[in-house]
Parts: structure tokens; sequence; C-alpha cells
């Protein structure tokens, strides 16, 4: 009847004070739709749907995440990798880009979402987004938020970048070689008798990457522990380990050890020892408050290019970390010519456990929780490396605030958001790709000093504006550091500069959207995205916005799950229990196995499941859910005939004149009306679809229909008792209508058009407005009236060996003065 396009216009149209905006957090634009992309963009169009019918002006703006790696990855043949230029691969990125865009929201459309497709519509490629973007990494930068350091990171071998914890998924069953290592004690000042030239004291320590073991530049020990030294009676070796360590040691050594002492360990304080594989001869014992009996030995392995916890002791101590593992995940020259080209992992471990020989006192499989590239599904590591970082913890106190402000649905995930932020000390948003936004910094051949100032990044943004963000990779840089800008650095020529090679995260992307999309001042109502987004899109649009405006861009967050198949399991091709939406609506191949079933069945079902944790669908599922609106139709048919030749206006009605049975049915569609309208605001759908099916079923069906039989098929049409009947009937149709428009559109504007008296300038369901109940329908004493009838019905029937023996409701079908009979019937029983 009326094109979402078109309504979408048309309320942007209308003269209305109201505003209600939903956030749309930006879908990845790297292939088809799936049934998670249904759950998210068919829960925000109910939200804005109803919002509509209250007559909210709605602005939902609709976008796409459109760089990272694996749009890169996709868009790259194995032929392509290493042989194109920057601006080869950006240009088949932002094409794959754009023919995915295109099919998500072709998609998208056939799901009835509500939006302006053809001109409003965001893309993190397009330029005003991109130099928006910029503005804000450069705001962040000026206030101390944004800063550039050298230091740890997860890094992806496979993906070759820096990645931020945002990007990682933890495997359960990551297999890894677990090592216990002795390294002999060189010196230690409280306890030289055990350092003597005549008594071999090694230091055990344990570590489940062996591959770090070449970058050890310490050992950490607890003050406040004891330690025991024991002597192998076999070898005449003497260790030293955690004193709660000593049994898992005696069955490592075969039950060969002796205790000589136990010490403490502020006994350790400068002692040193040495690695086989360092470089350094001497390496020191430091204390360090991370170190714990819970795991391993109480003597930790310290590499500090490779744990935070290590170099932040590297730091504190003037040691300068050792990085001998490249971008590419393998060892670098500086290794040694037996490692150097190795691949860290398996192959790597087996290479530093084969060089340090009788050192290794064990090595065994360990099976643990170990991050994974969320992208390429393989293991990350750590890695220092010269990064970009926004300062979390300088806004974690403002962030806690922020969200203690914010609504979150559901409330049970009020704390998930700030436990996350509260454990994160810093956000890595640099990455070494080339598809994404360039990070606007300079920095001088000579001194390696960053250029980064208000000048230089204003005139990158001109240029981003006025021919895109491939003028990073085409020009060079004395077009894109103009003398007149130097000079007021006091830089004499912009051959002196290298433009930088890094592009802002992706989360640093879709996390500025609210900058680039949302009215400048305003707050989105709501963000709804799935659970997952708690440390993704959340939580980087809210520290974004904070940092730069003070205020958080949400009111209220609203969380979905994931969909999972009808035992609860994750979907895979693999497994073969992928539900593809397309064929859930228009039917695959064999139409008998998977018959079309339409898009109101699956709005339906994401209506039904959405908000749970886990979203469940399969075949018996969607069976049911095109069950359940099949009954909702055979219903509202029967409405309708039975309004076929009523008018409420040529026949109007006075409230006074209804039976207390059709009075009792319109407090009861009060009452429904006045929950579903909280649901809505509470984003409990599925409540809407349990409340509408008792009302259906129960309230209707087994009540009202039931007794109002005889009134309808048999009094003469123009009878008052069948007018004052249609007239309950008609506003319970309009009002089912207006409440399921919003979940299941097609069917309720299928239901609109054959509305009796519909108001001509009203051709669409969402043209017209919400159903205003009028209070008096709230009527306490019809409640008091028929309220107890139905429960005596319920008690006599109960009590009946077969209960069709007597039905009450034949009774209150007649007049009022046979449902007070009944009531003096019952208390004389």
């Amino acid at each position: 009847v009326c094109g979402f396009n078109q309504l979408y216009e048309w309320q942007n149209q209308q003269d209305r004070d109201k505003v209600f905006t939903l956030h749309d957090g930006p879908p990845y634009a790297n292939g088809k739709t799936h049934v998670g992309h249904l759950i998210n963009k068919v829960l925000k169009d109910i939200a804005n749907r109803y919002y509509l019918l209250q007559g909210y002006k709605v602005q939902y703006v609709p976008g796409w995440d459109c760089h990272g790696l694996p749009i890169e990855q996709k868009a790259l043949s194995n032929k392509d990798m290493g042989h194109l230029t920057p601006l080869q691969i950006r240009q088949k990125a932002r094409q794959f880009a754009k023919e995915a865009i295109k099919d998500q929201m072709q998609s998208f459309q056939r799901w009835g979402i509500m939006a302006d497709w053809d001109k409003q519509t965001y893309f993190t490629f397009d330029a005003h987004y991109q130099a928006e973007q910029l503005e804000i990494f450069y705001q962040m930068y000026e206030k101390g938020y944004v800063y550039q350091s050298f230091m740890p990171v997860y890094w992806s071998p496979s993906s070759k970048t820096a990645l931020a914890e945002a990007e990682l998924e933890y495997n359960q069953n990551h297999v890894s070689t677990a090592a216990y290592v002795s390294f002999p004690v060189t010196s230690i000042p409280a306890l030289s008798q055990f350092t003597g030239s005549e008594i071999k004291l090694f230091a055990v320590i344990w570590t489940t990457t062996p591959w770090t073991l070449p970058a050890n530049q310490a050992i950490c020990y607890a003050p406040q522990l004891k330690y025991t030294i024991a002597r192998d009676m076999e070898t005449d070796k003497f260790y030293i380990c955690g004193e709660i360590f000593l049994e898992k040691l005696k069955s490592l050594c075969k039950g060969r050890l002796e205790v000589i002492s136990t010490v403490k360990g502020e006994d350790l304080q400068g002692g040193t020892y040495s690695n086989p594989l360092a470089l350094d001869p001497e390496l020191p014992f430091l204390p360090g408050s991370h170190v714990s009996e819970d795991m391993g030995t109480a003597l930790v392995h310290t590499a500090p290019a490779h744990g935070p916890e290590d170099f932040s002791l590297a730091i504190d101590h003037d040691i300068k970390p050792v990085v001998l593992v490249d971008e590419n995940g393998q060892y670098t020259s500086e290794a040694g010519s037996s490692l150097a080209g190795l691949n860290i992992g398996d192959e790597a471990d087996k290479a530093v456990l084969s060089m340090l020989g009788e050192n290794v006192i064990h090595s065994e499989a360990h099976t643990h929780s170990y991050p994974y590239d969320w992208r390429t599904k393989k293991p990350v590591i750590l890695r220092a490396s010269k990064q970009w970082f926004v300062n979390t913890k300088l806004l974690t106190d403002k962030a806690v605030a922020a969200l203690k402000k914010t609504k979150i649905v559901p409330s049970s995930l009020e704390n998930s958001m700030i436990s996350m932020l509260e454990s994160r000390k810093f956000w890595c948003i640099s990455r070494q790709r080339v598809w994404g936004v360039p990070i606007p910094v300079f920095y001088h051949k000579e001194t390696g000093e960053k250029l980064l100032e208000r000048d230089t990044v204003d005139h990158i943004k001109s240029l981003i504006l006025e021919n895109g963000s491939d003028v990073w990779w085409r020009m060079s840089e004395q077009e894109l550091l103009p003398e007149h800008v130097l000079k007021k650095y006091g830089s004499s020529t912009s051959a002196d500069y290298v433009k930088g090679q890094d592009i802002l995260d992706i989360w640093f992307d879709s996390g500025t959207s609210w900058a680039a999309v949302l009215p400048e001042g305003l707050q989105a109502d709501v963000y709804l995205e799935g659970v997952d987004q708690f440390k993704g899109w959340f939580q980087s649009s809210l520290l974004t916005s904070l940092a730069t405006k003070e205020t958080a861009p949400y009111k209220s967050i609203v969380v979905h799950g994931f969909s999972v198949d009808e035992e609860g399991l994750k979907m895979s091709k693999s497994v073969g229990n992928v539900i593809d939406p397309d064929v859930v609506i228009n039917g695959g191949k064999n139409k008998k196995t998977h018959p079309a079933y339409g898009v109101d069945v699956l709005r339906l079902w994401a209506a039904h499941y959405g908000l749970q944790n886990q979203v469940r669908i399969g075949a018996n599922i969607i069976q049911k859910c095109n069950e359940d609106l099949f009954q909702i139709r055979k219903i509202l048919r029967l409405l309708l005939g039975n309004l076929s030749n009523y008018s409420h206006r040529d026949l109007p009605v006075s409230y006074e004149d209804l039976w207390p049975q059709d009075k009792y049915m319109l407090c009861l569609l009060y009452d429904f009306d006045q929950k579903v309208k909280d649901y809505y605001r509470e984003f409990e759908f599925g409540k809407i679809l349990f409340a509408t099916e008792n009302l259906l079923n129960t309230t209707l069906s087994r009540f009202y229909l039931n007794i109002t039989k005889d009134r309808l098929y048999c009094s003469n049409s123009e009878s008052p008792d069948r007018q004052s009947c249609q007239f309950v009937l008609y506003h319970t149709l309009h009002v089912i209508t207006k409440c399921l428009a919003p979940i299941v559109p097609h069917l309720m504007e299928e239901v609109y058009q054959y509305f009796p008296c519909r108001d001509a300038e009203e051709e669409c369901l969402f043209k017209s407005s919400w159903y205003n109940i009028p209070k008096e329908w709230k009527n306490v004493d019809i409640e008091f009236l028929i309220g107890p009838v139905l429960q005596i019905q319920d008690t006599v029937i109960s009590s009946l060996e077969t209960p069709g023996d007597f039905d009450v409701t034949l009774v209150c079908s007649g007049p009022l003065h046979n449902v007070l009979q009944v009531r003096a019937w019952y208390n004389t029983v």
C-alpha cells in the first residue's frame, strides 16, 4: 500500500513535536545477510514502528561498517597477495564492500525495515564520515586521551596487524606446550652459601610459551612468599622454587629431592641468573606484585616484549625490552641463526626446548583458554610494537558514571560493561593495514619526532572531503604537508617528513558514528545491538563521546542474543544447521521440505525470541511461528466478517447502552492496551505476543465470542443487542491491529485495508495513529460484577466429572439480571 521509503519520507514531512532516535550500529559489509542480521534489524524496526504510531518523528539512519581486514581478505585473491599497491587494494576492497552493501540493503528492504534507503544512509568509507572521524581523533589527542607508545599489544601474525581486546575470541581448547625450565643462578647476596662454585643452584620457572624464553630478561618473585631450596640426590643439582610447588617438583624429579632450606622471597633481592638463550650474560631477579602461588612455580619468567606486566616492570627497572619476533610472527636474525625465520608456535617451541637441553625439567601438552584473531580464527601473540592508544584509565570514572545513568535492557546485564571498562587499561587504535582511515601523522626523517597539529589535520580533512581518503596513499608528502602549514611549526620543508603508515581501528571507525550521523548535541534514545557489543560498539561509542563532548551518545542500551539451532548449538556450515532467511521467506528449491513462509513469520520469531540470550531457530520453531501467525489471521478474519456491515459513524453506540459483558470486554481491552504499551517501551516484545495470544485465544475465543454468538448470528442487523456487540468487536479489531502492526506489519496492513469506516486520508496503517482508549472503559464496577462470575465458572467446571454439563457463559450471554442470578445461585450453593 505504501513503500517503506515513502513512509519514512512521509513522516519526515509531518509536523511532530516528539522525536525518537534509534542510532543504527553499522553491520559489517563483508557478505550475505544471515539470521543474526534479521534479529537485529527487525527488533529495531519494531521499536521504530511503535513510536511512529505513537506520533513520534522517528530518526533512524541505517549504516554500514566498510573497512577492515575481513573485507580486504575477501576482496583479494591469493594471486593478489603481495602484488598490489595500497591504492589497488583499497579499490578492490571498496568495490567488494559496495556490492555487499547493495545485497544487504535489498535483504533489509525485503524484511520490511522502514528507512529512507535512497537518501538517508551512512557508510564509514564516505568522505564526510572520515573527516568527522579524524576530527574526533585529533580532539582526543589534543586532550591527552590519545597517545603513541611502544608496548606489548595483541598481535595477529595471520593478519599482520595489532588487535584490540574486542577483536579477540578465546579458544577454550587451545593446546600449548607447557615447560618447566631451570636457569642457573649466578649470585644471591643473602644466600651466598648456595651460589658458590661447588653448588649448582637453579631457579625453576614454568611457561606455556617456550618461544618467549629467548626474550627472557628477568625472573620475578614475591617478597612475601616462602621459597624452598631442594637438592636432587641423583644429579646433585639444587633447585629453588615456591614452597607450595615443591610436591609438584618432586613428582617431576621422580621423588629424588631433599629439602635443604626454606627462605623468604625478599632474600632473593639483588640476585642474578643466566639464560643460555638470552643476549645478556647475567639477568636479574626482580620483585613483582603479580607473582602468586596459584599457578606455576612462584618464580615468573619475564619477557618484557611479550606481556604487559612484564613490560611495566621492565620500564620501572630501566630495562630495554628485547623484541625478537617480527610482524609475520617469525624470529628475527637477532634471535640467532638457529632460530631466525622460525614461526612462533609449535615450530619455535620445539627448537627452543631442544636448545635448552638439560635445562628443561619437563614439558607436556597443556589445554587452556587462549586468544585468537576473531577474523582469521588463528592464535595471536603479545608483541611489543609502536602503536597508538586511547588511555581508557582517564575515561573510566566518567564512563562508569555515565553508564549508571543509562538504562540497560535487560537490567541483569547492567554490570557487564562496567566491569569490562574497569579492567581495560588502554585501547590500541592503530592497525598496520591500508583499507581504512589513515592516522594523519608525519614523522621527521632524522629525529623520528611526530608532527600532529591542528593545522596539519585540518588540511588532511579538507583533502579527504574533496578527494576521499585515497589521497593519503596517492599524494606525496609535499602535497599532504604544504610549506605554508609547516612554517607555523618552524619546519623548513615537507621533504624532511614521511607520512605514517597506520590506519585507525574499525572500532574507532564505528565508535565515532554518533559524530557523523546524529544531529549535533543529540543523544540517541536507543542503541540496540548484540551482547558482544558491550566490549565493542557500545564501549567505543561511549569512550569517544565522553572524551569529546562529556556525555554518553545514548540514553539506553538494548541487548539481543545470538542465534543458535533448536538444540542450542552454534550455527555452522560444516554442521549443516545454518538457517537462511531468504529460504524461510521465499522457500527453497524443494517447496515440500522448505515451504515459503513469508517475512512476517520471521518477524514474529524475532519478536518472540530475539531478546533472549540464545535465540533458537529451526524447522520446528519456524513452523510453530507460522501456526501462531495463522491463528492470529484466522481470528482477525472472523472479526472482519462480523463487521462487514458495521459503521460506527452511521450506527453510533453509547457506552452507557452497552451490555455489562460488553463493558467487561472493553475493560479487558483497556488493560491489554496499557500492558502492550508498557511492553513496547521496555522492549519486551515477547511479552506482547504472550499477552496477545491470551487475549485472542482465551478472552476472545473462549469468553466473548462464545457468549455473543446468538446476538451476532440471530439478531437483526439493526438490533441494539447486535450493534452493542459489534461496537466491542470493532474496537477490539482496531486495538489488536495497532498493537501487532510493528511486529507483523504486512499482515496488519492487509487487515487494515478491510477496516470498516477507515478514513480515506489514512490509506496506510502507519499513517494513522495509535488507538486512544477512553478511560471510562476501565470500569471497576463492571470488573467486580463479571469477574467473580468467570471465577464461578472455573470453580464449578473443575469440580464436575463432566465439565460439559455446566457452562456459566451460557447464562452470561443474557442481560444483566441473568448475571446477578448466577452470583445469587453460587452464594446459595
